[in-house]
């Protein structure tokens, strides 16, 4: 967006609005998880918004896999493993420290190849995040729900971090408030 200038000329001077811009947020701050959102909060009377602060205690990768996941792979994923496809997987290590999961987007639906995890008990060494992993990288809960089928990987890949949206709810009710 910030590319986009005219769009963020309109956006940001909107008449009889304080507008703040928070560019990156990202929801590494919180999740092992590289997902940077441009954040525009407009409000009628001037309002000082303070940034998110990283949190200290967030999880490491390793942390959010599961011990036996359930996952598929399709033979394209197989294929791309064995680089018979021209753009190669994101593969991230959960055993390197500070190691973080690319964005979670929701095409990973449609192509479960394009970002993989190393597994040693997987048959390739590599494998996809299973539903309940793409669903903490997002910060939702155990006890949130999805169903074990693909179209969840596209819910979670269009929702917001958890985390993020709670920042973005608390600065809208201290402003109310």
């Amino acid at each position: 967006m910030r590319k986009f200038k005219v769009v963020m000329e309109a956006m940001t001077k909107l008449p009889n609005y304080y507008v703040n811009v928070f560019c990156p947020i990202d929801a590494s701050n919180w999740l092992p998880q590289m997902r940077k959102r441009l954040i525009l909060i407009g409000t009628k009377k001037n309002y000082a918004i303070q940034e998110p602060k990283a949190v200290r205690n967030k999880p490491h990768l390793k942390d959010i896999l599961e011990k036996n996941p359930e996952v598929e792979m399709p033979e394209y994923v197989v294929n791309r493993i064995l680089g018979k496809y021209r753009d190669l997987p994101i593969i991230v290590d959960p055993d390197l420290p500070n190691s973080h999961a690319p964005t979670c987007v929701a095409h990973y639906a449609k192509d479960l190849g394009t970002r993989l995890v190393k597994d040693p008990r997987s048959k390739y060494g590599l494998r996809p995040f299973s539903i309940r992993e793409y669903a903490r990288l997002q910060g939702f809960p155990d006890d949130f729900k999805f169903e074990n089928k693909r179209s969840s990987y596209k819910l979670i890949g269009n929702a917001v971090p958890v985390h993020m949206g709670q920042w973005v709810g608390e600065v809208a009710m201290r402003y109310f408030n």
